[in-house]
């Protein structure tokens, strides 16, 4: 349910000079084919997702599934809903983009770009301790864990299913052992490169409203510098207490892990809802009590040409790592900056020492 109405509210909460990945000039975000494009995929992702919510439900209601059959239906349905989705963006974003260039929308007007020498020193970001402390946390949970190693049982739960029970075991191994807390060293570690990454981030101050766009950029990155420690600390007390049931698994029960389980999905959905709708792409739900408008012949930069497909932002003369997804709410990294492929690399090779630790 969460992820057909946000796939399908999406456009709602974007910047009015971004559509379908395409950058829209200030004379064409009134345009009503824009608008109804926007309420059609609205209309159609809705539908084809309550189509196929309800085939999932009637399928169990019908069938009465055992529990695997029902996870793996249920990532299909998930999966299914998204390509959909995405299939129908794909179709939008090339019709819009054919408009563009047919019709000539930047033809005649002068391009901007704006920059604030002084925007880094007003960012309000959460300082990197905030993320660090949570990171010592969970090595002192491992090393925990490792100290009690001859006292573990021979089978390590490697997977808790929906009843809160483990249901997947590895061999007791050093490795076995250490997977968990290096799994969640990864996920804080990223949680900290991307608050850092934000803070070295160009901003998308318009060149039209500058007083409000600067406003809206500053609140974005405050509230998304928030929602990342949300997550990192959700993230931390969930796989630290799943630690602990490794560790000590005779004071710990089903239901309480269940119940950790499921804080632990309301607190991440709840955060990632309450962003959206308050925030918005690049903060423009954010409200500004002061506006400002420059000449009509001005115009922002057009850089559809680093935007593939609307979605991979590749620009080897941007300094940015992070870049504001164009759509989406919140980032996406700038696959022309070699230290995002750093990034990647070493996100995946620590994907792979994970599954062969298991």
């Amino acid at each position: 349910i969460f992820i057909i109405a946000i796939q399908a509210f999406l456009p709602k909460f974007l910047k009015e000079s971004e559509a379908f990945g395409i950058y829209i000039p200030d004379t064409h975000i009134k345009d009503k084919r824009i608008e109804h494009m926007k309420n059609r995929y609205t209309q159609i992702v809705l539908t084809s997702g309550i189509m196929i919510l309800a085939i999932f439900i009637g399928w169990l209601w019908l069938f009465r599934p055992a529990e695997e059959p029902i996870v793996f239906a249920g990532m299909v349905a998930q999966i299914g809903a998204l390509i959909f989705s995405m299939g129908l963006y794909a179709k939008n974003h090339i019709t819009l983009a054919n408009w563009k260039k047919t019709e000539k929308w930047t033809e005649g007007q002068s391009e901007r770009k704006v920059v604030d020498l002084h925007f880094r020193e007003q960012l309000k970001l959460l300082p990197s301790i905030y993320f660090i402390i949570p990171m010592f946390i969970t090595l002192g949970l491992g090393i925990l864990g490792l100290s009690q190693y001859d006292t573990l049982p021979n089978q390590i739960p490697t997977h808790w299913g929906p009843s809160g029970k483990a249901d997947a075991f590895a061999e007791k191994s050093w490795g076995s052992v250490s997977a968990l807390p290096i799994m969640t060293l990864v996920l804080q570690g990223m949680m900290l490169f991307f608050n850092g990454a934000m803070k070295q981030s160009g901003a998308k101050i318009q060149v039209r409203h500058k007083k409000r766009s600067r406003e809206q950029q500053l609140a974005f990155r405050k509230y998304s510098s928030w929602l990342l420690f949300v997550v990192t600390i959700t993230v931390t007390l969930l796989m630290g207490y799943l630690q602990l049931t490794i560790i000590y698994p005779e004071t710990m029960s089903a239901s309480v892990t269940l119940g950790f389980t499921l804080g632990f999905l309301f607190v991440i959905l709840g955060a990632v809802l309450y962003y959206t709708v308050k925030v918005g792409q690049s903060g423009s739900r954010i409200p500004v009590a002061e506006q400002d408008v420059s000449p009509e012949d001005v115009i922002d930069i057009d850089d559809d040409q680093y935007w593939k497909f609307g979605l991979f932002y590749v620009n080897k003369n941007d300094p940015s790592i992070l870049v504001e997804k164009r759509f989406g709410i919140g980032w996406t990294v700038n696959m022309g900056h070699k230290g995002s492929w750093i990034f990647l690399v070493l996100l995946f090779f620590s994907i792979l020492l994970i599954s062969t630790l298991l």
